[in-house]
């Protein structure tokens, strides 16, 4: 089935994005346009995409959106004409979307094709103009800050995370604020990943020669909820020779705010990021990122929303910036990594998330976790379902479970030792399904190594 005719257009008529010939990277959203916060353009493109869409399914199974999309198109009122698609039918998708990305990974007609699909970018244009029009609620506020949450919870981390499990309290925090009473929600430290650095590492006072040279992207959630996974970052670096800094002033990578309409919110981080981490990409530094949603903004999406002096210095960021396992598997392919495993590593089970599928380096986890000895099982059943704040939702927490289903058979399944995967959020919702905590693929590789974590 070929799309209709009407949704043969050409650039000009899609204010989200446009392409830069030769450059398949460079996507750039055209937020400083009047069309792009237009409602009506974004109901029409909201529409044209939903036909291709609609014409095409291959995304039938990807996430609930799509077969929710494709029962209306169906239906008898709208008989697969978009115009005829009611404005809730229209918004409905976008609720549902939790911007997994598996959709851009698997459509024919991204760009340069000229139906210039991208769904996720279109769920953030439709997010941003929906908070410019009607504001933040209290839940997306608290859901989606975690420069001011993550300071403050850590403060008192006993505290919040006594509150987090008391039932009482769980019970009136999803009356009040809508998060469901179930959901296991992150636990905060009280040394967060920045002060433990800062008190056994510090930042190096002169360059050493002859070393690798890595500063660490330490993101939110191994700051204040997961600090063992830099832990581990920083001393297996530390093994294979590496000079670690952590660079000070490091924001949120900003996806939170983008993904809940707040738009110059995430370009002020966007923007922070990039100026603090291009004096180390100057100086001779790989950017390491252990969580690959912050991965994924930094090597892809910054320079697909800032412009100008600042796109191109985003650009030259993300050249240097590498997931964890990506550029360990690096050392290995240029005979650099050390090698010497004292500690079996059995067993393991691998969940690999959407937002490293996105980033197109190929499995490097499962590279990895093969050079330390393990025994990888795939468990390649989709997404989690966690999605960034989408599962803490209680009108999505059951349908979040309904995504993992597979996932978490797969785990239960596979009779594993250990259960790894790079996304800590995935990492709660393999919890929440199975009972099985898991580890980072870097904390994988400090065991093998016999390196204590908290030392």
């Amino acid at each position: 089935m070929l799309p209709a005719a009407h949704c043969l257009l050409t650039t000009a008529h899609c204010p989200l994005i446009m392409i830069e010939q030769g450059d398949l990277s460079s996507i750039a959203v055209e937020w400083d346009k009047p069309e792009y916060w237009d409602a009506n353009a974004l109901d029409r493109e909201l529409r044209r995409q939903y036909d291709v869409c609609n014409s095409c399914r291959l995304c039938f199974n990807l996430c609930p959106g799509f077969p929710k999309l494709f029962e209306h198109f169906d239906s008898e009122e709208v008989d697969t004409d978009p115009d005829k698609l009611s404005k809730d039918q229209v918004w409905e998708f976008v609720d549902l979307c939790y911007n997994c990305k598996l959709c851009f990974i698997k459509c024919p007609y991204t760009p340069p094709h000229k139906f210039l699909i991208d769904i996720p970018k279109l769920v953030m244009r439709a997010r941003a103009i929906d908070t410019e029009e009607n504001g933040t609620d209290l839940r997306e506020k608290m859901l989606s800050s975690p420069d001011e949450i993550g300071p403050l919870a850590s403060a008192v981390a006993p505290l919040v995370n006594l509150a987090n499990k008391n039932k009482i309290n769980r019970a009136l925090m999803e009356k009040a604020v809508g998060i469901h009473r179930d959901k296991i929600l992150p636990s905060f430290r009280a040394e967060t990943f920045e002060r433990w650095f800062k008190k056994n590492i510090g930042q190096p006072k002169e360059p050493v020669e002859a070393t690798l040279k890595v500063a660490i992207f330490h993101t939110c959630i191994v700051n204040y909820n997961e600090p063992q996974i830099g832990q581990a970052a920083v001393r297996v670096l530390q093994k294979n020779q590496a000079e670690v800094a952590d660079p000070a002033g490091q924001r949120c990578c900003g996806m939170p705010y983008l993904d809940s309409g707040r738009v110059e919110t995430a370009l002020e981080h966007f923007r922070d990021n990039v100026r603090i981490l291009l004096p180390y990409v100057r100086e001779g530094y790989d950017v390491v990122v252990p969580e690959p949603t912050c991965g994924m903004m930094l090597k892809k999406e910054y320079a697909d929303y800032l412009q100008g002096e600042e796109r191109d210095q985003a650009r030259e960021v993300s050249k240097r910036v590498y997931d964890l396992a990506e550029y360990l598997v690096k050392l290995n392919n240029e005979g650099r990594l050390n090698k010497d495993f004292a500690v079996k590593s059995g067993k393991v089970a691998y969940h690999q998330p959407c937002h490293l599928k996105y980033q197109a380096i190929g499995s490097k986890s499962i590279e990895l976790l093969r050079l330390i000895g393990a025994e990888v099982i795939f468990i390649d059943k989709g997404c989690s379902g966690h999605d960034g704040t989408w599962a803490m939702k209680k009108e999505y927490f059951d349908l979040a479970q309904k995504v993992a289903r597979g996932l978490h058979r797969g785990v239960k399944e596979s009779n594993a030792e250990t259960v790894v995967t790079d996304c800590s959020l995935a990492g709660i919702q393999i919890e929440q399904g199975t009972g099985r905590k898991t580890i980072h693929p870097i904390e994988a590789v400090a065991r093998a190594y016999g390196i204590d974590e908290e030392q």
